[in-house]
């Protein structure tokens, strides 16, 4: 393998690692109960795209409507969803965060100002030509995960 090739790779290990490590751990987001990362991303797909049905969400996540329905249910027993007429369509029902959603979404919205405060003040000294080398870079890799599910 090319040198530069293997440096990467194994640093993209790394670091693909740590944040996996990281993303498992649940946390409490200015209510009682602990979240787990996948609800806690739920609860912010949701406040983000207020009115899109759970066939959108789950494009958008980019996992199954039936991830989407699994982890809204656990979202309104724990009181941070219920479910709401589509505007225009009666029929058809879709997620919107609760007051203590709405608790959970900006203290998952503070906790991460926090902690990506660092990665926003790199992007920022990025040049353009830098910044665009970057994207292009991460654009590829999620490529390269797409074509090998």
């Amino acid at each position: 393998m090319d040198p530069r090739a293997q440096t990467l790779a194994e640093l993209l290990l790394r670091v693909f690692n740590k944040f996996a490590r990281n993303e498992k751990q649940p946390r409490r987001f200015g209510i009682d109960e602990l979240l787990h990362p996948s609800e806690i991303h739920m609860v912010m797909l949701i406040g983000d795209n207020p009115g899109v049905h759970g066939a959108e969400l789950a494009r958008m996540a980019g996992v199954t409507r039936g991830a989407i329905s699994q982890i809204v249910a656990k979202l309104e027993k724990k009181g941070l969803v219920r479910k709401a007429e589509e505007p225009g369509n009666s029929l058809k029902k879709v997620p919107v965060l609760t007051n203590k959603g709405k608790v959970a979404y900006y203290a998952h919205e503070q906790y991460h100002e926090e902690m990506d405060s660092d990665l926003y003040a790199y992007v920022r000294k990025l040049s353009g030509e830098e910044f665009t080398a970057v994207e292009k870079f991460l654009r590829e890799l999620e490529n390269m995960a797409d074509r090998r599910r």
